[in-house]
């Protein structure tokens, strides 16, 4: 079978157990592009942002959680996912909370929780610096940006070499980049799925080479340290003390810069706590920010 083909079934399978958990897909165009999106549940608005290189699937072992208090939205960030790649499109933070922004406005959200990891997670301090107008409350899971933390072996690649390890080339590669997420405990998803959001990755990785330049370079961004430290939104930060992409010293560099800031590191737990501590995750958040 061919990969369109299989990319066309997966797509299908995805979409249709996420309509079975509540999940409704939806696009809507503004002038950045179309971006494409989940939403589901019920209560306050809650937006989920994912991190460098991944996309709107990497919620959906905590989305049915959050669900039972909140209306969730998903998006996959433009460049990322199934929405679109414009040519022009800059990716420094403050661009990219600019457009989740004018998104929301399209879909006709005002006031919002954000929760985002590693990118999204800094994507999420930026919203509540830049907005805090409109932003209830933000929580961040191992979010990148931080100024001052220590390097983990990835973070070591870039800054002596310019490797950027987490754009793969090839499958190979890409598996590596999903043991580095996950500790070598990946959760379990059948081998074509797998190879779907492979070939996806691997098909971007002119785009994900760029993106991740311009969103590290401290020349065009403000650091996570500057922002937490100047929004008075309520903020929580939390950490996988095995987080082997983004080291988990950044929590203790921002309780610093903002010690009123809820901190909370889990053991054993790597860079994507929504994914395997999904439900540790879902209780500090309710103990953070209580449901109504």
């Amino acid at each position: 079978m061919s990969n369109a083909f299989m990319n066309w079934l997966c797509r299908k399978l995805i979409d249709s157990k996420c309509k079975q958990m509540g999940l409704i897909k939806s696009s809507v165009n503004t002038v950045d592009g179309r971006t494409v999106y989940f939403k589901g549940g019920q209560g306050p608005d809650m937006v989920l942002i994912h991190g460098f290189g991944a996309n709107k699937e990497n919620w959906l072992a905590l989305a049915p959680r959050l669900m039972r208090h909140y209306t969730v939205w998903i998006p996959d960030l433009i460049g990322f996912g199934e929405s679109d790649r414009p040519s022009n499109a800059r990716f420094n933070i403050a661009e990219q909370a600019d457009r989740v922004v004018r998104w929301l406005d399209a879909v006709g959200v005002k006031n919002f929780h954000a929760m985002g990891n590693s990118m999204g997670g800094y994507l999420a301090g930026a919203l509540a610096a830049n907005f805090e107008n409109r932003v209830l409350s933000a929580c961040l899971l191992n979010p990148a940006g931080v100024k001052g933390s220590e390097h983990t072996t990835v973070g070591r690649a870039f800054a002596d070499e310019g490797k950027i390890i987490l754009a793969p080339t090839n499958f190979e590669e890409y598996e590596r980049v999903v043991n580095l997420c996950f500790n070598g405990k990946a959760p379990p998803m059948p081998g074509f799925m797998r190879k779907y959001f492979g070939r996806m990755s691997i098909k971007n990785k002119a785009l994900l080479d760029r993106v991740f330049m311009e969103f590290v370079n401290p020349d065009v961004n403000v650091s996570l340290n500057e922002m937490v430290e100047k929004t008075s939104v309520p903020l929580m930060v939390v950490w996988g003390d095995s987080d082997q992409l983004v080291h988990p010293s950044g929590l203790a560099v921002l309780k610093q810069a903002k010690p009123a800031i809820v901190d909370l590191m889990l053991e054993n737990t790597g860079h994507c706590p929504m994914v395997d501590r999904a439900s540790l995750v879902y209780r500090a958040h309710l103990e953070f920010m209580p449901a109504s």
